[in-house]
């Protein structure tokens, strides 16, 4: 979380982090799961404009622990949410050199996720109403 704020900052985004406790703790590979982590904060600051915010949740449902990648950014059409874990895949939008990326990051992400009895998952309202991508790990 604290690697992100300086970009956030340049950005002018505000970066939250939110705990609900009580919560308990999941057993990762800490180096790829902060790669997971990685690739969805770097997606959301990349599609927040200024004066955005990005919020981070965790919390505890049941036997799973919660962490949503909440943003007021570009947002996601329809159309495009069950492609975005697809590796290579990227919006219309963000294919230019300004927004960047490979289309390989949500795709990393999931595998790595999944690697690790998660899911994870992606929601948005539509273009211009920001994305929430929600994982959930298996409480320990």
């Amino acid at each position: 979380f604290l690697l992100f704020q300086p970009l956030a900052e340049e950005k002018k985004i505000s970066l939250t982090f939110v705990p609900t406790p009580p919560v308990s703790h999941a057993k990762v590979d800490r180096a790829r799961f902060k790669q997971a982590l990685h690739n969805l904060l770097t997606n959301a600051l990349r599609h927040t404009p200024k004066n955005g915010s990005v919020t981070i949740y965790l919390s505890q449902q049941h036997n799973q622990l919660r962490i949503a990648i909440q943003d007021t950014g570009e947002g996601i059409a329809p159309e495009h949410l069950r492609h975005i874990w697809n590796r290579f895949y990227r919006t219309a939008r963000a294919r230019d050199r300004h927004s960047g990326g490979t289309g390989l990051g949500l795709a990393i992400a999931r595998a790595i996720i999944k690697a690790h009895d998660g899911q994870v998952s992606a929601n948005s309202d539509g273009i211009g109403k920001g994305s929430t991508f929600t994982l959930y790990l298996p409480a320990r």
